[in-house]
C-alpha cells in the first residue's frame, strides 16, 4: 500500500507518493485549482500513475487558512467578552508598529464594536467566580449575538484560561438555542494567559472556521469518492498531523501548516543521516522560510502573528521573509538594488516563465548566469524563456549602467544576504553558533543558494534532501499524530508550585492519552511526551520555556534549569532572583512512521559541461543528473545538479557525494 503527502500551495500543489514495501519515493507537482482542490491532486495522482483505493493513508496540507486570514475573506465574527472588557480587541497592547512614527495608521479590531456583545460576569486571576453567570443575562446577550447577522462567534471571557466553566456554559446555551451558529471559546483555542493575544486567536480561528471545515469535508468527500477509503489526516502548524475533525475546530492551528512540513522532514530526514544540529533553509517562489533545530527538535514559540495580529497557538519557530525565486528586483530612490518583498507571483510570473513578465527576478537571474538550463521545465511544468529573461534583466540592468550579468550576479548577491539575515536572526541573535549546524536547503531555489549561504556563515557542511522541491509534502508523509496542551499555574519555583505541576502534567497525559486513542487510534503505551516548563524572573512579562524529559525531584533542580536555559537565550541570569512557574506545556506523540530512503542505483555517468557566471566572472562547470549520481561518488565544484524540481549549485571549494539514505552531502573542503 502507499503513503500519500499533498502540500496545496497558492502555484504549485505538490505531491509525494511513497511505497513503505520497497522505499520508493515519486513526486509530482500540477498548478493548483483553487476553485476545486482536488483537480489538481487527481492530475498530480494520475501523473505517477497512481489510484486512490492503492492508498492507506493520505495527509494534506494547504495555505487556506493563511490566504483567507492575509486576505481578510474569513467570515465576520461577533464576540461575547466580560463586561468592562469589551474593547481588549481594539484597544490591544498599545504597542507601536513604528516606535517614532506619529503617523502609524491603528489596526482596525478583528471586529467592529457593534459585533462585541458583554456579559455580566467574572472569573479572577486565580479562577475563582467574582461574579456568577446569571442565565436571563445570558440569554439576552446571546439573542443579540443571533440578531447581529455573522454566524461565527467568539467567546473570550475574562482569565477563563483558569476556569473556563463560564465560557462552557454560554457554549453549550448558545448550541442549544441556535444551532446554525458556529462557536468558538477562547479557552479551547488558547487556554493560557494573555488576554488580547488569546482574544485574537480565537477571533481569527472563528473567521475561518466554517470555510475550512466544509473545505475538508468536501474534500474527504471528493477522495472517498475516487476511491480512498481512510481518514483523511491534516498538518499543522506544530509539525504534527491531526483527524479532520481536530483540524476543523481548531483552524488556527493549520496557519503554517506547508513550512511546518518541510520543517518535519528535515527532523526525520537529518536525523536518518545522523545530524542533530540543522538549520533549514525553505527558498520558494514567494518567499525564504529558516527554521533552527537542535538535538532533533525545532525551536518552538506562541509568539506569532498573522496579517499583523497575535497568533498565540504553538508553532514551528519559523522566520519568513520576502525573498524567493520570483522576488522582484528593484531601483529604490537612493539609486540601491532592491530584492523583494514585492513578488512576480504565478502570475505573470518571472518573466522567464513567458506569461507576460517584464521586470526581473532571481529566477531570471539564476537563469542569465547559468544556473537554470533553459532546455528543461521548471517543476516540470514551466518551459523556461531565456531572452525574455534576458531582456527583463537588462532593462534594469541599463538604469545602473551594469553589464546584464553583473546585475543578474547581483541580484542573486542581495538574495542571498537577506536569506543570510534571516537566518541569523535565528541562530546568532538567539544565541547559538551556526557554525555548528549543518545548513539544510529545499524548496525549488534552496539548493542553489546553498553553499554561498554556507560559506557567507560561516558553515562547513550543507545537506540536500531527497525530492527537495517536493519536500514539505514529504514531510506529511513522515509526520506522526501530534497534539500540544499547555496549563497555565502562575506559582513561585519552590516546592510547593512544583508539587502543583506535578498534578497538572498527569492531568494534562492522561487527557493526550484519551484523545490519541479516540481521534487518531493510538494505543496509550504507544504515545510518547515531550514537556516544558515555562518559568520566568519574578516581575518579568514574559516567560522562557525550559524543556525537561520529566518534573525534577526538586524545586532547585528546576530552578538550576532554568537559569542554564535564559543564561544560553540571553547571556546572562540573575541567580539570587525569585522564579516563577508560569504554565505547564506537554505534547504528546504518536508512533512515528518507518519511512526510509533508498539512494540511486544507478552508476555514475559522464557529466555535462557548462559555463557559470559568479564572482569572478564565468567559470567551467559540470552538469549531472542527481538520479544518475552513484553512492560514494564526489562532484567536485564547480557544478550543477539537477533533478526534477530544483537545482543544486556546488560552489568552488566544496565536494558533493550520495549518502546511504539519498542525500546529497556537501562539504566545504
Amino acid at each position: 500500500m502507499l503513503c500519500i503527502g499533498v502540500d496545496i500551495g497558492g502555484t504549485f500543489t505538490d505531491v509525494i507518493v511513497y511505497e513503505p514495501a520497497t522505499a520508493r519515493l515519486a513526486e509530482a507537482k500540477t498548478l493548483s485549482t483553487p476553485d476545486d482542490p482536488a483537480a489538481a491532486i487527481f492530475e498530480g495522482l494520475a501523473k505517477l500513475g497512481v489510484r486512490l483505493d492503492e492508498v492507506d493513508r493520505f495527509v494534506h496540507g494547504t495555505t487556506r487558512v493563511t490566504n483567507a486570514l492575509l486576505e481578510g475573506s474569513g467570515e465576520p465574527v461577533s464576540v461575547v467578552a466580560t463586561a468592562g472588557f469589551r474593547d481588549v480587541l481594539e484597544m490591544g497592547l498599545g504597542h507601536r508598529p513604528q516606535l517614532y512614527s506619529v503617523k502609524e495608521a491603528g489596526r482596525p479590531p478583528l471586529a467592529p464594536r457593534r459585533l462585541r456583545h458583554v456579559l455580566r460576569e467574572r472569573i479572577g486571576a486565580d479562577g475563582s467566580v467574582v461574579q456568577p453567570l446569571d442565565s436571563a443575562d445570558l440569554d439576552a446577550v446571546l439573542e443579540r449575538v443571533a440578531a447581529a447577522g455573522p454566524k461565527a462567534v467568539a467567546v473570550c471571557l475574562l482569565h477563563s484560561y483558569r476556569n473556563p466553566a463560564h465560557e462552557r456554559a454560554a457554549a453549550s446555551r448558545l448550541a442549544e438555542r441556535y444551532p446554525g451558529l458556529v462557536c468558538t471559546i477562547s479557552s479551547d483555542v488558547v487556554p493560557e494567559q494573555g488576554e488580547y493575544e488569546r482574544f485574537t486567536t480565537t477571533v481569527l480561528n472563528a473567521s475561518v472556521r466554517s470555510t475550512v471545515a466544509d473545505y475538508l469535508r468536501g474534500l474527504g468527500t471528493t477522495l472517498a469518492a475516487g476511491g480512498y477509503a481512510h481518514p483523511l489526516s491534516i498538518m499543522t502548524s506544530s509539525g504534527g498531523i491531526v483527524s479532520t475533525e481536530e483540524a476543523g475546530r481548531l483552524p488556527i492551528n493549520l496557519a503554517l501548516s506547508g513550512p511546518a512540513g518541510g520543517v518535519a522532514a528535515s527532523v526525520h530526514v537529518a536525523g536518518l543521516a545522523g545530524y542533530p544540529n540543522v538549520i533549514t533553509c525553505d527558498i520558494g517562489g514567494t518567499s525564504t522560510d529558516v527554521c533552527l533545530i537542535k538535538n532533533g527538535t525545532p525551536l518552538m514559540t506562541n509568539d506569532g502573528k498573522i496579517a499583523g495580529y497575535p497568533n498565540r497557538t504553538f508553532q514551528v519557530e519559523i522566520n519568513t521573509i520576502g525573498a524567493g525565486g520570483g522576488s522582484i528586483a528593484w531601483r529604490d530612490l537612493g539609486g540601491e538594488l532592491r530584492i523583494g518583498p514585492r513578488s512576480a507571483g504565478s502570475t505573470p510570473g518571472p518573466a522567464a516563465y513567458g506569461r507576460g513578465g517584464t521586470e526581473p527576478t532571481t529566477t531570471d537571474a539564476h537563469l542569465v548566469v547559468g544556473h537554470l538550463d533553459p532546455q528543461e521545465s521548471l517543476g516540470g511544468e514551466v518551459r523556461l524563456d531565456v531572452t525574455a529573461a534576458r531582456a527583463a534583466v537588462h532593462r534594469l540592468a541599463a538604469e545602473f549602467g551594469l553589464d546584464d550579468l553583473e546585475l543578474a550576479h547581483g541580484i542573486i548577491t542581495i538574495a542571498t544576504t537577506k536569506m543570510t539575515s534571516a537566518i541569523k536572526e535565528i541562530s546568532v541573535a538567539c544565541g547559538h553558533d551556526p557554525r555548528d549546524f549543518v545548513l539544510m536547503p529545499f524548496g525549488g531555489a534552496g539548493p542553489m543558494h546553498a553553499t554561498v549561504l554556507a560559506d557567507e556563515l560561516g558553515i562547513r557542511r550543507v545537506l540536500v534532501p531527497p525530492v527537495p522541491g517536493n519536500f514539505s509534502a514529504l514531510g506529511f508523509v513522515t509526520a506522526q499524530a501530534r497534539h500540544d496542551y499547555v496549563r497555565t499555574v502562575l506559582v513561585p519555583a519552590d516546592e510547593t508550585g512544583l508539587g502543583a505541576v506535578r498534578a497538572v502534567v498527569a492531568e494534562l497525559r492522561d487527557v493526550a492519552r484519551a484523545q490519541l486513542k479516540a481521534e487518531d487510534g493510538v494505543e496509550p503505551d504507544q504515545v510518547t511526551f515531550g514537556l516544558s516548563v515555562g518559568m520566568r524572573f519574578r516581575g518579568q512579562s514574559f516567560d522562557l520555556a525550559v524543556p525537561v524529559e520529566e518534573v525534577p525531584a526538586t524545586a532547585e533542580e528546576l530552578v538550576a534549569m532554568f537559569h542554564a536555559a535564559y543564561a544560553e537565550r540571553y547571556a546572562y541570569a540573575r541567580s539570587g532572583h525569585p522564579t516563577e512557574i508560569v504554565n505547564c506545556r506537554l505534547t504528546a506523540f504518536g508512533p512515528r512512521p518507518a519511512v526510509r530512503f533508498a539512494p540511486p542505483a544507478g552508476a555514475t555517468s559522464q557529466p555535462e559541461r557548462t559555463r557559470i557566471y559568479g564572482s569572478d566572472g564565468w567559470v567551467d562547470a559540470t552538469v549531472w543528473r542527481r538520479t544518475e549520481l552513484a553512492p560514494g561518488g564526489a562532484v567536485s565544484g564547480p557544478a550543477v545538479i539537477r533533478e526534477n524540481g530544483s537545482t543544486t549549485v556546488v560552489g568552488v571549494g566544496w565536494t558533493a557525494t550520495v549518502d546511504d539514505h539519498g542525500n546529497l552531502l556537501l562539504v566545504k573542503e
